[in-house]
């Protein structure tokens, strides 16, 4: 009976452990898109309370695009993190940071003064990223 009741609380621990490790973090999907004048940007987007990342895509007026994945981390009302594309179709690789302020229901594209370290393109530190003059603000798009 002493060896039921041992194996019943293992089991038991080994269950509650188990619930507990693999506790799911809540991520939300959805697709944004903006327009300015004749160029269209296209953002599916993944989020976390701690990070994002999806596909990104603009459109310049039918002419070419530049299209690629995104990731960053989250921190209150803004998204930083780096926009990895192809520009034109080519088949180099670019990467570009990217800064997206969570605001009434829109993600509004920052802009901000850059450097280069590395060969990589970084927003500048110590430097604000300016977000009254976007030059996208994405509105969530209905499915």
């Amino acid at each position: 009976m002493e060896v039921i009741k041992n194996l019943c609380v293992s089991l038991a621990i080994v269950l509650y452990g188990c619930s507990n490790a693999s506790v799911e973090k809540k991520e939300t999907k959805t697709l944004y898109k903006a327009i300015n004048k004749t160029d269209t940007a296209i953002f599916k987007i993944k989020l976390s309370d701690k990070e994002f990342y999806g596909q990104f895509e603009i459109n310049y007026g039918g002419a070419y695009k530049d299209s690629g994945d995104v990731t960053g981390i989250v921190k209150g009302d803004t998204l930083k993190g780096t926009y990895r594309f192809q520009h034109y179709g080519i088949d180099k690789w670019h990467n570009m940071p990217i800064a997206l302020l969570k605001k009434d229901g829109k993600l509004i594209m920052g802009d901000g003064d850059m450097e280069i370290y590395m060969n990589m393109l970084y927003f500048k530190k110590n430097r604000p990223i300016r977000y009254d003059n976007p030059k996208f603000v994405f509105k969530k798009e209905k499915r």
